[in-house]
């Protein structure tokens, strides 16, 4: 093993989401700093913040953002650092919403390029940056369309994406938009929810079709890594579940409803959870195209 192996952490790879990451020291580290960011985001959000707003108030302690945020940040922070300080490399996040999650990455030296379809995003971002503190870097929101991202050819130095394409049904487009408005060898950090039960968006054949699209214009920046099935982080098993897990009687309850007298009186039965979803990080480099 060389050195540069050594000196991975759990969060330098591509692939699921695991349980175990979420033991370690790299990944508390991360999400305590996060925490302290939210909390921060939180306390000033009476000043932009609407009854009508429709993002989360607490994103971070979700399923799979408890993974994910970290996943990025970690990625953005160690590309941030290898590079000049004096250079401040601009950013695009794709489908940002309304989160704490750009005004911490700007404090890591970026400029945010904040982007999403709805226009109620950018009346909040606008006041959000007026309270939220962000230096060294900058957050701006420029409003995108359905099948086009705000920005110019190769603007950006990094792109990132956080459980926003399983949301569009033709994820294909939004794919070639980030490898357009991302200069050659510029960073793509992409985080996806993954149907494991074959009634959500992005099952096997989306998968692989996201894949090979994925390969037009992208090659992994860091090795892909297996996650043993028993280890997957899911919807169900982590720290903050998307459904409260039900008790002993309440299962076995269920699994006689609907496995017995749902078939005896002729209608149909259920799985325990509607949607089993696992998460997935890709760290992608954009290819540098020959000239020749």
């Amino acid at each position: 093993m060389n050195s540069g192996a050594r000196q991975r952490g759990p969060l330098d790879r591509n692939g699921l989401a695991a349980l175990s990451d979420l033991k370690t020291e790299a990944w508390n580290g991360v999400f305590r700093s996060l925490e302290r960011e939210q909390s921060d985001f939180l306390a000033r959000q009476p000043g932009f913040r609407r009854p009508e707003s429709t993002w989360p108030v607490d994103p971070l302690h979700t399923w799979s953002r408890v993974w994910e945020y970290p996943y990025v940040y970690h990625h953005l922070k160690r590309w941030r650092s290898g590079r000049a300080a004096s250079a401040m490399p601009k950013v695009a996040d794709v489908g940002s919403q309304v989160t704490f999650f750009p005004f911490a990455v700007a404090r890591l030296g970026f400029h945010v390029l904040c982007t999403d379809i709805d226009p109620a995003c950018e009346t909040a971002l606008e006041q959000a940056i007026k309270h939220v503190p962000h230096d060294p870097g900058s957050v701006a929101f420029r409003l995108a369309s359905e099948t086009t991202l705000p920005l110019e050819d190769e603007e950006c130095d990094a792109v990132y994406c956080i459980s926003t394409l399983e949301h569009i049904p033709r994820f294909e487009g939004t794919v070639r938009e980030m490898a357009r408005v991302l200069r050659s060898g510029g960073l793509l950090l992409l985080t996806i929810d993954l149907d494991l039960q074959g009634n959500a968006a992005i099952g096997p054949a989306r998968y692989t079709e996201l894949r090979d699209v994925l390969r037009e214009s992208f090659r992994d920046a860091t090795p892909e890594v297996t996650v043993h099935p028993a280890d997957v982080l899911d919807c169900s098993n982590g720290p903050y579940p998307m459904v409260a897990p039900l008790s002993r009687r309440a299962r076995s309850w269920f699994v006689f409803k609907q496995e017995v007298l749902k078939p005896l009186l002729g209608r149909p039965s259920y799985p325990m959870l509607r949607y089993r979803l696992a998460v997935q990080g890709l760290a992608l480099e954009k290819l540098v195209r020959s000239t020749l």
